[in-house]
């Protein structure tokens, strides 16, 4: 409990005298022979939304509900003490009516007959500002407005009706009514204005109601779960309702209107001050698993007493009827309570209460879904099942910047999303609905929950995502493939092909002329030789297409080398090393090459940086690729093109990976890591 403030303390040190003063005056009335009215708990439900109140205030000062709280708390205190007092000053030998009075028993007699029934407003003016104390906007607020003047209009009536018009058909009470507020109001319109009051103010509990449906509706947050605290405690008022129609005497009915609406106050207190420490929602399924067991019980027993009673009563007197049905209550309640108890928590929260049977139920779905094309499907039906939400959605982020998307029900118009991550990385996000019913709501535990089955999810995600892109990287390699084979056939067939041939033709024509026309067959061999030259560098040209002939001819660092010198041409400032680069597999090397050429290539045209580092490392099973420029880097919500997704591709067809980061300084910086097992030595 907060520490409560001086002025708090002063309220409930005053509600506490009140309740002090109702205990005397009873014990005094019971000691001189008198009843003790168990049936009027006033002033103790008083000090209870005193203590409320005080509660709210210190922990929010200035709160209207904690004003509502207090003051009508002191009410209550005070119209429960003036009923003791009023009891105590009819009772001999501290009163005898209708003269021989205590002091103030007239007043109380007044006070509780005319206004306590301002007690009645308690009720509405919660329900119209809770959780923050204000009215709704716009036109709603003209209802909040209209259901509390409605909500005074009996208690006013009963302030000024003559005392004439309120006794017509009661009993003449022990004292006289001192009319210190009526009117003249004759009973002809007096007595149809206490019905029709009577009747508004009764009614004025429906817009009220309304109000809080529409708040609901437009809250989000923290105060759609301030809202579930409202909730619960109209769950238990509906509950408490019932046991009140059915108590067979006043006093019970009396406790269970005390019960209702301290456990008003009490949620009401909750819901402002801490609504996330305890599970609403939990509690309010709770709190149905209950009622519905009860009720279930009580109906049971009712029909085993009627049934014992027509068959074997006259053999058996009420105390054997009476062991029969608790008997049978013992032998049903214990299945019954876990069978209604599960039932309920299924219906309104789903399987999150318990974690194992959701993870396991997961995995389950997603191993006997078939193919990865199922196992989004899966994921978003087990997540709707086992936290019985509304909507549930999985996007998966592609390679290719495109999304993937898989859903479950109809997709609200307020959603939130939770990021899946696998290993750092980013791939998708879980999609639930923003705010709605109950089932919509997650406490800190479901969110725990849940983010152990986002790890599952995770890895279902993951497996989508890298199979898309290994049929797309296999579509690559293949198209690849076939293109670079029907580039080395035209270029053989349209070009060497031809060239060769003509070659020929001419050297033949040449060997005819050597001895009839030696000028002619040496102008035919010089046109051949110049064909073969063009011929040999078609032929390095297609090599190099395979494979870069400077990491033949020079090694991989003078090639990088080689690269760097025409971007010095160019006037950017370009350094590299290397370290321990012999016996490197060919693919490792085509790879760290490429990379080092496309990440410079990208530096010479968008960096506009004034210098580049390469670093080419080896490590013990790796070889580690880094280029990092001075430039002015990459911006976040820039789209990945065809350079970057190359320099990945390259990494990951040898089992590595590329990752391409702006550091807080500037610039931009690859880092590849090649595995030295991802080609042959």
């Amino acid at each position: 409990m907060p520490r409560l403030r001086p002025l708090a303390i002063a309220w409930v040190a005053l509600a506490l005298l009140l309740v002090a003063i109702t205990v005397v005056a009873q014990a005094l009335r019971l000691s001189a022979g008198g009843t003790l009215d168990l049936a009027s708990p006033t002033a103790p439900l008083g000090g209870v939304l005193t203590v409320c109140g005080a509660v709210i205030l210190s922990r929010r000062p200035g709160h209207v509900i904690g004003g509502v709280l207090v003051g009508f708390g002191l009410l209550w205190a005070f119209d429960g003490m003036l009923e003791a007092w009023y009891g105590l000053g009819i009772t001999p030998p501290y009163g005898a009516p209708p003269d021989d009075l205590l002091p103030g028993t007239t007043f109380a007699y007044w006070f509780v007959a005319r206004v306590g029934a301002f007690l009645l407003m308690g009720l509405p003016l919660l329900l119209v500002l809770y959780p923050t104390g204000r009215l709704l906007p716009g036109a709603w607020r003209w209802v909040g407005v209209g259901t509390i003047a409605a909500s005074a209009l009996l208690p006013v009536a009963l302030l000024v009706m003559p005392a004439a018009v309120l006794e017509l058909g009661v009993p003449p009470p022990p004292i006289d009514d001192p009319d210190l507020l009526s009117l003249p109001i004759p009973a002809a319109v007096g007595y149809p204005m206490l019905v029709i009051t009577r009747l508004i103010t009764l009614a004025a509990v429906l817009p009220a109601l309304l109000l809080v449906v529409v708040r609901h509706r437009r809250a989000a947050g923290r105060q759609r779960r301030q809202l579930r605290w409202l909730l619960w405690a109209g769950i238990v008022c509906v509950f408490l309702a019932v046991i009140s129609l059915l108590a067979p005497s006043g006093v019970l009915a009396s406790y269970a209107l005390f019960a209702a609406v301290a456990g008003t106050a009490v949620s009401v207190t909750i819901g402002i001050c801490a609504p996330d420490r305890y599970d609403v929602d939990g509690l309010v399924a709770d709190t149905i698993a209950w009622g519905a067991v009860g009720a279930i019980v009580v109906a049971l027993d009712l029909a085993v007493v009627a049934l014992v009673s027509r068959t074997v009563g006259e053999h058996l007197d009420q105390r054997d009827v009476t062991v029969v049905v608790l008997l049978l209550a013992v032998l049903l309640y214990a299945p019954l309570r876990g069978l209604v108890w599960e039932r309920v928590r299924r219906t309104l929260l789903g399987r999150r209460g318990d974690r194992y049977q959701v993870v396991s139920g997961l995995a389950a779905r997603l191993e006997s879904s078939g193919s990865v094309a199922d196992q989004l499907p899966a994921l978003v039906a087990s997540v709707a099942d086992s936290f019985r939400v509304p909507y549930v959605g999985v996007e998966v982020f592609a390679s290719d910047g495109g999304r993937l998307l898989a859903e479950h029900g109809r997709r609200p118009a307020q959603v939130t999303d939770l990021p899946i991550a696998y290993s750092g990385q980013p791939v998708g996000r879980l999609i639930l609905p923003a705010g709605g019913g109950l089932r919509s709501l997650l406490t800190r535990a479901d969110q725990a929950l849940l983010m152990d089955v986002v790890r599952q999810a995770a890895i279902a995600v993951r497996l989508t995502t890298l199979t898309d892109e290994l049929q797309a990287s296999r579509e690559r390699l293949v198209l690849a493939r076939e293109e670079d084979r029907r580039r080395i056939r035209r270029d053989l067939h349209d070009g060497l092909g031809p060239s060769l041939g003509g070659v020929g033709l001419r050297l033949a024509a040449a060997g005819n002329a050597i001895d009839t026309d030696p000028v002619r067959a040496k102008e035919l061999i010089a046109s051949s030789r110049a064909d073969l030259q063009a011929a040999v560098t078609d032929v390095r040209r297609l090599v190099h297409g395979l494979r870069p002939p400077a990491l033949d001819d020079l090694g991989l660092l003078a090639a990088v080398e080689q690269q760097a010198d025409q971007l010095r041409a160019a006037g950017l400032e370009v350094r590299a090393e290397a370290d321990r680069l012999t016996g490197l597999p060919a693919a490792v090397e085509v790879a760290a090459y490429r990379i080092v050429a496309e990440s410079l290539a990208n530096v010479a045209r968008h960096a506009r940086a004034g210098a580049a580092d390469v670093r080419l490392l080896r490590e013990a099973d790796a070889l580690v690729v880094q280029v990092a420029d001075d430039g002015v880097g990459i911006s976040s919500d820039r789209t990945a093109g065809v350079g970057l997704l190359s320099l990945r591709e390259r990494a990951a067809e040898l089992g590595g990976e590329a990752v391409i980061s702006c550091p807080v300084g500037g610039g931009t910086t690859v880092r590849a890591v090649l595995p030295l097992s991802g080609g042959d030595p």
